[in-house]
């Protein structure tokens, strides 16, 4: 392998390729309330659409990593950061339920794309560079999803439309997208196989473990803000600062995750955030709103390494091939982001938001149960 793809140009390409796929993703979280009040739908039926994000990824996800060797690694990571911007403003748009799920679609293919390519730039760098990167690159996702939310979050309650909004997060992307092209890899020759396998052994608990914490992300980007609109009555324009103060500590909690790594161990970082991620669930649900504020901030800073480590599990474990494990456990790991938000949708609709936020800290006692199952593959 080069050692040049280690070096600081080609490491910073990969921290503004996370970053502006975390804006691009994160600006959709405050629109989400529009978007049911402009389509007109209740929490079962706009839960059902919402799954198209997930089914998108469903179809592209396991053929992202052929689809990067066939066409080129930086091809494909710019083809579907533009068409992931593009979907953005359509979004801010539509208001035919049908068109509305076909851009859901194409939206969650792209991100699903996008996020497997990225992971895999990420596992050529930070093998070439030989040292620990995993948990900054994914900082500096949340870096962007935390620019993306509190930024139309802003021009929202400064008056501007969902479409303006959206139309300049969508900007702001495709000009990062621009900058970060020169040093995005142009193959993936220099790692294994990168192609979808089902995950065994070790690899399947890792897989479960990357769902289950995705999960609880996903349902933060599409749910906290009607979560504080309904439980706590946070207008409209104002409700997507849960999703901001999520994503600011996990972004903070991210940029310290290698080092934390180093001093605590992978095994301690894993189970202790999710112990401080469940505790963060249960101050949402049980306080006012100050109380409920500090939680959705706690459940970041708790799963803010979660997936970085999991991440570095696959990629050390000796059951499956190194680029096949990180590929089926991104794959499988992401459809919790994905199809997280359709699964509360349609548990808040039998029950109530209330009682489908408890599910999700059900989710992260399991999280920790199994951490040390989890990372027995490898180094801990």
């Amino acid at each position: 392998m080069p050692t040049a793809y280690g070096s600081k140009p080609y490491q910073r390409a990969t921290r503004l390729t996370f970053f502006t796929l975390g804006l691009t993703m994160a600006a959709w979280a405050p629109l989400v309330a529009y978007a049911k009040q402009r389509l007109q739908l209740g929490d079962g039926a706009f839960g059902s659409v919402l799954l198209c994000i997930g089914i998108g990824s469903l179809l592209s996800m396991p053929f992202a990593g052929r689809l990067a060797r066939a066409l080129g690694l930086r091809r494909v990571m710019q083809l579907a950061g533009l068409c992931f911007s593009a979907t953005l403003v359509l979004l801010a748009l539509l208001d035919s339920p049908v068109a509305f799920g076909v851009a859901l679609l194409v939206f969650g293919a792209c991100l699903g794309v996008g996020d497997i390519c990225m992971n895999l730039q990420a596992a050529i760098v930070e093998k070439a560079a030989e040292r620990p990167l995993m948990s900054g690159f994914h900082g500096l996702f949340s870096v962007g999803a935390f620019a993306g939310a509190a930024g139309v979050t802003l021009l929202l309650r400064q008056g501007a439309t969902p479409l303006q909004a959206a139309s300049a997060a969508a900007l702001v992307a495709v000009t990062l997208l621009g900058l970060a092209y020169r040093y995005q890899l142009r193959d993936l020759q220099v790692l294994d196989d990168a192609a979808f396998r089902w995950p065994r052994g070790v690899v399947a608990v890792i897989a479960l473990l990357a769902f289950i914490c995705l999960l609880a992300e996903g349902a933060m980007l599409d749910w906290s803000a009607l979560y504080l609109h309904d439980a706590h009555q946070v207008s409209l324009a104002s409700a997507g600062i849960a999703y901001s103060l999520f994503t600011l500590s996990m972004a903070a909690a991210r940029l310290l995750g290698d080092r934390l790594a180093r001093h605590l161990g992978d095994l301690r970082l894993l189970r202790g955030g999710g112990l401080l991620a469940l505790l963060g669930l249960l101050l949402a649900q049980c306080s006012p709103l100050g109380g409920a504020l500090l939680g959705f901030a706690l459940a970041g800073l708790g799963l803010a390494n979660a997936v970085p480590v999991l991440f570095r599990a696959a990629l050390s474990q000796q059951r499956m091939a190194a680029a096949s494990s990180l590929s089926a456990v991104a794959t499988l790991g992401y459809l919790g982001v994905l199809l997280g938000p359709g699964f509360i949708g349609h548990l808040a609709e039998v029950t109530s938001l209330h009682s489908a936020f408890w599910a999700l800290a059900a989710g992260l006692l399991v999280l920790c149960l199994l951490s040390r199952s989890a990372l027995a593959g490898g180094r801990g």
